[in-house]
């Protein structure tokens, strides 16, 4: 009979762990943000803000005023020309920054000589910042097109 007893408590004890809820499902992670992108071309003007360069040299901060940013995988690159600065001057007549564009829109890069740094950051369709150097300052402003 204890046999019996032995054998009962194991088909009820099978009966009832199949009768058991089983574990919820994991819950699946939550899906990755998308990458953000900012990569298109962006149009717009730059102009003189500060200059510290006097006389008749006074037009060595000039540079064109239409810019042109062509952003591609949240990179873009930018030289900014000082066509009367002359040859053998012993300034930059084209600093060239190589700019990385962050997550939340902004940058800071440096030329590289490092006498010039450009600041700013990309806010909607919208990219702005200033460039620093060594005797002329800038801002600059572009939409996306």
């Amino acid at each position: 009979m204890r046999a019996g007893i032995a054998f009962a408590t194991v088909v009820l004890a099978a009966a009832v762990s199949g009768c058991a809820p089983s574990a919820p499902p994991a819950v699946p992670p939550p899906p990755a943000s998308p990458a953000v992108s900012f990569d298109g071309t962006y149009r717009g003007t730059i102009q003189l803000t500060t200059s510290a360069v006097k006389g008749a040299n006074s037009n060595w901060c000039d540079t064109p005023p239409a810019i042109t940013l062509v952003v591609q995988n949240n990179a873009f690159a930018y030289v900014l020309y000082h066509p009367n600065v002359p040859a053998g001057s012993g300034f930059s007549s084209s600093p060239s920054f190589t700019v990385n564009i962050g997550p939340d829109g902004s940058f800071d890069a440096f030329s590289p000589n490092n006498q010039a740094e450009m600041t700013g950051g990309v806010s909607g369709s919208q990219i702005s910042g200033k460039i620093s150097g060594t005797g002329c300052g800038y801002a600059f402003s572009a939409q996306k097109s």
